[in-house]
C-alpha cells in the first residue's frame, strides 16, 4: 500500500526535486528517529511532525495554500 513515489525510489525522487528548487513541485515526508521531517522542494516550507499521517496532512494544507496564493 503505497501512496508515494518516495516507497520505491527515494534517493531519484529527492534530487530530482530538489534541482527544481523555488517552486512547489513536491513534499516529503521522511522518518527521522523518532519523528517524521516534512518539508517541500519550493525551500519555503518545512517542518518535524510525530506521525506520517500529520506531516502528510501539512503538506497537502502547505500546497493547497501555494495554489490558492
Amino acid at each position: 500500500m503505497s501512496d508515494s513515489v518516495l516507497y520505491d525510489l527515494p534517493g531519484e525522487f529527492v534530487s530530482s526535486m530538489a534541482e527544481s528548487s523555488g517552486y512547489c513541485d513536491a513534499q516529503a515526508v521522511l522518518p527521522k528517529d523518532d519523528h517524521y521531517i516534512a518539508f517541500c522542494t519550493c525551500g519555503r516550507w518545512h517542518t518535524t511532525t510525530p506521525t506520517r499521517d500529520e506531516g502528510l496532512t501539512l503538506a497537502r494544507a502547505h500546497t493547497a495554500e501555494t495554489d490558492a496564493g
